[in-house]
């Protein structure tokens, strides 16, 4: 009897997702769409910013730059992530290491984006198959092995985006030599290939369905 609940609970458990996958296909293609409206307004953002002539101050409109005074005197404040913030004299720095830095900072946030926009879009396609009942339809393998091709291939750029643009950061605000690393983190990729693999193994117990139904058509037609 105490199997039977637990199997009867978990069975009820399972079939709420039906209903949660309508509200999140919908939820994931506005996503998709938000995104993909934001790296274009992004991208025209950093075309205009090519003509814009203003102060220094005027361009500080990121979250992560400031202006504070230290021991009276005006500075450039700038986060660099992880609790680390540099700091250096108004007179020293110039529009084109604002500019520099707002780029880099618009480059990263668009590379992230553009990587979501995917994502988005086939999470959207693979819950509204399941919404529908289409649980066990081969093209939710492949929208599972295109999320995990997206992630495996977008995110060490994405990565490698936010490294340079810490690199810039620095070398705007610091005087010292520095040099950019081009090191790649394997942890997107590592886990692309892991969703790739789960989609695979995904997409054969969809066809092994569909073989056995089409055997059991076959046998009842006999």
């Amino acid at each position: 009897m105490a199997e039977w609940n637990r199997a009867d609970g978990e069975e009820k458990r399972y079939s709420r997702i039906g209903a949660l996958c309508k509200v999140f296909w919908v939820l994931f293609r506005v996503l998709a769409y938000v995104a993909g409206i934001l790296v274009g307004l992004l991208a025209v953002m950093a075309v205009v910013l090519i003509f814009v002539r203003v102060t220094p101050e005027e361009l500080l409109f990121l979250p992560s730059m400031k202006v504070t005074e230290i021991e009276g005197v005006r500075h450039f404040g700038v986060s660099l992530g992880n609790g680390v913030e540099v700091f250096k004299a108004c007179a020293e720095v110039g529009v084109s290491s604002i500019k520099g830095t707002v780029y880099a900072g618009l480059f990263t946030l668009m590379a992230g984006l553009a990587v979501s926009v995917p994502v988005f879009h086939f999470l959207s396609c693979l819950m509204k198959n399941v919404s529908s009942g289409k649980v066990l339809s081969a093209d939710n393998a492949g929208f599972v092995n295109y999320i995990g091709l997206a992630i495996m291939v977008g995110n060490p750029i994405v990565l490698l985006i936010q490294r340079f643009y810490n690199y810039k950061l620095i070398s705007y605000f610091v005087e010292e030599k520095l040099e950019f690393d081009f090191g790649i983190d394997l942890f997107g990729f590592l886990l692309g290939l892991l969703i790739i693999v789960i989609g695979t193994v995904y997409g054969y117990a969809c066809t092994l369905h569909k073989e056995e139904l089409a055997l059991v058509v076959s046998e009842s037609r006999d």
